[in-house]
This record gives C-alpha cells, structure tokens and sequence, in this order.
C-alpha cells in the first residue's frame, strides 16, 4: 500500500539524502507528487524527475502547467527527455506538443519511434478541443470471432500497458467498430463462447470531430469510463477515458466562470499567468462595460426636471438597479446551466420565455408589495407610493426576460452563453432599469 505524507523535499535535496527521498517518493500517488514539487524552482524539479521511474515521471510531467513543462526541458538532459516524452500517452504528449513553441515540436518529435510520432501527429491533426485530441490508440482491441477465453489472455498480454481494461472496443479487420465489451461481462461468460454473443452490439460512441465539451456530457449521461472514438467511416481510432473527460469539465467550468466574469479566458491557473496577461485579459472588457454604464448618465439628464421637483424619487434608484441585476443574474445562471448539461436546447427558447414571463410575474408581484410597504414609512406621497411599485414590477419581468433569452441570443450569433451573465448581464439590465423606472415614475406622477 502506498503511503501519503506530506514532505518537504527541499529538506531531503539540501541534506544531500537522495536515496531516502527516491524510497518515498517511489510510494506515492503522481498527483501528490506534482502537489508537492509545486512550488520548487525548475533546478529542484529537475532533481526529483531524476529520481523517478519513468512512467511515475511522465505522468507527473503531463499535469504541469505549460510554463514549467518549458522550463524543464530547456535543463533536462537528453535522455531522460527522451524517456519521458516516450513514456507518455499519446493524448497526453499531444497535448503538450500543443502548447510548445515549433522549434521545441521538432526537437521532441525527434525523440519518438515513427509510430510514436504517427500516432502523436494523428492525434494534433484533430480540431483543438474535439475528442480527436482527447483519444488515447491506447486500448485492448478485440474481435467478435474471438473466444471468451481468447480475449482474456489477450487482456492479460496487452492490458499492463494500456490505458484501461474495463471496457473494450470490438472491431472487425477494417477496424470498424461492432460493441464494447466490459471487463466484467468477459469474466463471468462461458470461457468458451464467443466475444459477440456478450458484447454490447449497440454502444455508445463518439465521432474524433465531436467537440470535448459534449463528450463529457455524454459520458456523464451514460455513466461510462470510457467511450470509443471513430472517423467519420465508423473505424475505431481509439478511446476516451474518464481521467480525461474529468480535466475537460475542469477546463469548462473555468472557462465559463471567467467569461460570466466578462474577462478573456486564461487557461493557466492564477500564479503561472503574468500580471500583465490578467491586465490585459481583464481590460477590454472593463473598458466596454465602463462606456455602456455611462449611458445612464445620458438617461438621468433627461430626467432631471423631475429629480428637482421630487428628489424622493432618487433615493429608490439604487433598489431598483440592484433588484433588477439580481433577478437578471439568477435566470441567466439557470439557464445557461441548462444549456451546458443540455437540459435546454435552442428550440426551447419560447417555453423558457412563457415560463419565465409566469415566473418573473409572480416574483415581482412579491416584491412590488415589499417595496410598497417599504414606501410608506419613508414618504406619505401616495402618487410615489404608486410609481414606485409598479417600475418595480414592470423592471422585474422584464429583467427576468432579458435575463432568460439572452443566452439564446448568443447562440444564434455563435457566442458562448457564458458571456451573458455577470457583469454584462447587470449593465444591460441596470440601463433598462434606469430607463423604466423613471419613464414610469414621469409618466404616473405627471397624470
């Protein structure tokens, strides 16, 4: 069994005491590892790689981030690059060849065996985040003459250096594919039937040009721990497996946070970005949403008569925006949700609108009469007391609205939904609030 310790490997390098330091690290998890070398600088890293098996190093090289897998290079010495690179899975080396400059492509290209290198260049030749990139050639192949019995000892021969064992593709000999078959299925069947009398002849796949985020929506739909990937011929070109798919759901849900955010999508983690790539990913943005909100300016001026002879009216402009960007943001956070686990499709965007039109109807019905009641101990006015329930009612369904059919917008214009929430989503509704609230308010008080 493996044991988990916290440990300060800086201690074991000053003190010179490699061999205690290998024994430890020989029993620990890739993940530990990789948590525990975080922090040293690039000459100390390199220390602990030279410590490492192998297979332990390549997976721990796979999930550093793209600045220290650069670093490293530049001071590994040849071979245990080259042991390194080759020991990683193709996914994985794929994926690291994405984020290298041309000149470092070639050099570790050069370190791999011509099939090593097909399989590698197969893999970058997919659309970036499709599940071509994400496929790992990997896999036990079977096929439907095969014995139960057959197909276990081929499992046994070949499964040690595959990606996993616990479902399998079965192809015939133009590699098309048939089924799957689980590692559990093989095991309690008649040693002496054949592989297509227990495998699944209708599985779930996915085809190489299938976007990443949608085969994780599959595999989290049916459950599985790995999904076969075919061409556009139905020939099997490898799998997906679930370590895979949990990194992608990972990589999504940052990228929407950031974009509901209004910022440029930064894929590294928060300290291997530069301070000035968060300036200038968070800047633009600023920039139009700071223009955008000065157009209440606009919408205030036009009101000012009305603010000097009732200057009551102002102190209720703060709810209204407020309450307005809070019902907005809530919508839009269920509805692009929706849309990400595909609970909500495009053609659904008049149901949405009924059912939020009801919704937002019902909620502002409810505030409208907090904020009434509200009124009456801050002005006796009754004609205020009036104005100012019905803005409220009127800024809360159409709030709901825009908060709900905006995300839809922006897929018909091909944008990422996520971009419809946060702080563009809360300047939209703040100017339309505005813009209600003392319409209202001027058209009530002046009858």
């Amino acid at each position: 069994m493996k044991v988990k310790v916290k440990l300060d490997i800086r201690s074991f390098i000053e003190r010179g005491d490699f061999r205690t330091l290998k024994m430890i690290l020989s029993q620990q998890e890739p993940a530990d590892i990789l948590e525990m070398i975080e922090e040293l600088p690039p000459d100390e890293k390199i220390v602990v790689f030279r410590l490492l098996p192998k297979d332990q190093a390549a997976i721990v090289f796979s999930e550093l981030e793209p600045d220290d897998q650069m670093a490293l290079i530049e001071l590994f010495k040849e071979e245990k690059l080259k042991e390194i690179i080759s020991s990683m899975s193709p996914d994985d080396r794929a994926e690291l060849l994405e984020e290298m400059p041309a000149n470092v492509v070639n050099r570790l290209l050069s370190y791999l065996t011509p099939e090593e290198r097909k399989e590698t260049l197969s893999l970058l030749n997919y659309p970036e985040n499709s599940a071509g990139r994400l496929t790992t050639p990997k896999c036990v192949e079977l096929h439907p003459e095969m014995t139960v019995r057959e197909a276990l000892d081929k499992i046994r021969r070949e499964g040690k250096d595959k990606e996993t064992i616990y479902l399998m593709p079965v192809i015939d000999h133009q590699r098309k594919l048939l089924g799957v078959v689980s590692l559990e299925d093989l095991i309690f069947a008649d040693p002496d039937g054949l592989v297509e009398q227990v495998m699944d002849e209708q599985p779930v796949y996915v085809y190489a040009t299938t976007d990443q985020e949608e085969v994780a929506q599959i595999m989290r739909k049916y459950d599985l721990v790995a999904v076969p990937v075919v061409d556009s011929e139905q020939r099997l070109i490898g799998i997906i497996t679930i370590d895979d798919v949990v990194d992608v759901i990972d990589e999504e849900a940052t990228e929407d946070i950031q974009k509901m955010s209004s910022m440029v999508v930064t894929e590294q983690s928060y300290f291997h970005t530069s301070s000035w790539q968060f300036f200038t990913n968070r800047l633009p943005w600023l920039v139009v949403l700071l223009l955008l909100g000065t157009l209440s300016s606009g919408i205030i001026a036009r009101f000012e008569s009305l603010l000097a002879s009732l200057p009551i009216i102002a102190a209720f402009m703060p709810a209204m925006v407020d309450t307005g960007g809070n019902i907005g943001s809530q919508i839009s956070a269920l509805v692009i949700r929706g849309m990400a686990l595909g609970e909500i499709e495009q053609r659904d965007w008049w149901r949405v609108l009924l059912r939020e039109f009801l919704i937002g109807a019902m909620l502002a019905g409810v505030l409208a009469l907090t904020v009434l009641i509200r009124v009456v101990f801050v002005t006796r006015v009754s004609q205020v007391m009036l104005a100012v329930s019905v803005a409220l009612f009127v800024v809360v369904v159409v709030s709901n609205i825009i908060g709900a059919v905006l995300p839809f917008i922006a897929r018909v214009f091909r944008i990422d939904p996520a971009i419809m929430a946060g702080p563009l989503l809360t300047t939209i509704v703040d100017l339309m609030g505005i813009a209600i609230y003392f319409g209202i308010v001027n058209l009530l008080l002046s009858v």
